[in-house]
């Protein structure tokens, strides 16, 4: 009788541990988070502990278990931005826009002083050269880097080219605004824009040179005009140093 007990109770058993084997528990679910980044301007790519996300501001970044986390925005024409965002699980966190920087390499000359071009003699340059910010007189052995002139003839700011001898050409724009220092950029330059300027223009006049360097200047001061005394004007400018780029800030 035992044995035949026995026979019995070894597939239950063995029934028993076949169950017990094929049972797992339940895979443990770690909560994430998300983080909306944003950034003024927007456009800019999104990089999360330098891989490139394949996303652009703003967008969402997703499925983030919670913690701290290093984002890179990248733009043309612009330095790279780094910072810190905070992911929390289950939460939808919106980062507050970056502003980035713009990577302009603009410099500011002046007030420099020009004279006319009549009566004047070496010690009173009439001319300009953009990207020093040095004034030399159109007759001078440095003539050839002049960008513009005081015309004392006809009493305007004018090109390099118009005076005899000289080839560097220069365009003008008058601009709306009198505050050199407003960060507007310059429009294109295109088939609207002049020679000269009157040497009246109280407004800043953008500029563009033969290197095709943006510049923006305005007359600050201005006196002379009477017999021995020659007419002169001191000017101020911006300058952009990188060749058909527009900003000024």
């Amino acid at each position: 009788m035992k044995k035949y007990l026995a026979l019995l109770i070894i597939p239950i058993l063995f029934f028993l541990a076949s169950c017990s084997d094929s049972t797992t528990d339940a895979p443990v679910v770690t909560p994430t988070g998300s983080v909306l980044i944003q950034s003024t301007p927007v456009g800019a790519k999104i990089f999360l502990a330098g891989v490139d996300q394949s996303k652009i501001t703003p967008d969402t970044l997703k499925n983030l278990t919670a913690g701290s986390y290093q984002v890179t925005l990248k733009l043309s024409g612009y330095y790279d931005s780094t910072f810190t965002v905070n992911v929390t699980a289950n939460t939808t966190t919106n980062w507050s826009s970056i502003v980035l920087r713009t990577n302009t390499q603009a410099v500011t000359f002046g007030p420099i002083q020009i004279w006319e071009t009549v009566g004047t003699t070496a010690a009173q340059p009439s001319g300009l050269d953009l990207s020093s910010g040095n004034a030399y007189g159109i007759s001078s052995t440095n003539k050839t880097d002049v960008d513009i002139f005081y015309n004392g003839t006809s009493f305007v700011v004018t090109s390099a080219d118009n005076a005899t001898g000289l080839t560097r050409k220069t365009y003008f724009k008058i601009g709306s605004n009198n505050v050199l220092t407003d960060e507007t950029s310059s429009p294109l330059k295109d088939g609207a824009w002049t020679t000269s300027v009157k040497d009246t223009v109280s407004n800043y006049v953008f500029l563009y040179d033969a290197d095709l360097h943006y510049s923006k200047i305005i007359i600050t001061e201005r006196g002379g005009g009477t017999p021995g005394n020659p007419a002169w004007l001191k000017v101020k400018w911006v300058y952009n140093q990188t060749a058909n780029d527009v900003r000024f800030k």
